[in-house]
């Protein structure tokens, strides 16, 4: 059997439950901005289940490598492919549940900016990811090229932008009297950042398939 039909009944369905994971995430800071409580717990609530279903889905693909594809190349660097997704899922997940305890709107404007670019940066590293994989279905290696170099990019803006989180939380630590919200706050934005590393991951296992 060949890849194609494995990656698009399957893997991209499970890049969509990723992305629309990131996006509940993404959306329920904006409804946070807003003071709209109500309908932030709900889409983190809706995060959360996705991501079970989402893992669900991951097992499945699994079996079906398992049983359907023969070329040991294409079997190893699917499963590899879901374990990078995996994690990209994992870490929107903790993130979620770190905006789940965290008194947000509390926290300092100049470190709640680059919580928000970061959960930016994580949906365009998700939709890239996505926009490479349609392209491998069609057989685009060029547009695999460049949706995975987007990715990368995406990646190395967020690496900065931890850098300034970083920064910002050590002026801002003497003014937060409970040191565990430092500590949380500090996982909280680097688990948005990871979110950014793993999508690079798959970008490059995407780039290898493409180019073998």
């Amino acid at each position: 059997m060949t890849s194609k039909p494995i990656i698009n009944e399957y893997v991209l369905n499970y890049i969509e439950k990723i992305r629309d994971i990131i996006k509940f995430f993404t959306n329920a800071i904006d409804k946070l901005n807003d003071l709209d409580l109500e309908n932030a717990i709900k889409l983190l609530s809706d995060s959360i289940k996705t991501d079970t279903e989402a893992d669900q889905l991951r097992r499945k693909i699994l079996l079906e490598i398992e049983r359907k594809v023969d070329d040991a190349f294409l079997k190893d660097y699917l499963a590899k492919l879901l374990r990078m997704l995996d994690r990209v899922s994992e870490w929107i997940k903790e993130a979620s549940r770190y905006l789940d305890i965290i008194p947000y709107l509390e926290i300092p404007i100049e470190l709640r900016e680059k919580i928000e670019e970061l959960s930016r940066l994580d949906l365009e590293a998700i939709e890239s990811i996505f926009n490479a994989a349609k392209a491998l279905i069609k057989g685009d290696r060029n547009a695999v090229l460049k949706y995975t170099l987007e990715a990368e990019e995406i990646e190395e803006k967020a690496d900065e932008i931890l850098h300034i989180a970083r920064k910002n939380l050590v002026v801002i630590g003497g003014s937060i009297e409970n040191p565990a919200l430092i500590v949380m706050l500090r996982d909280f934005i680097e688990a948005l950042e990871n979110v950014t590393d793993y999508a690079e991951d798959v970008a490059d296992i995407l780039r290898l398939i493409a180019l073998k």
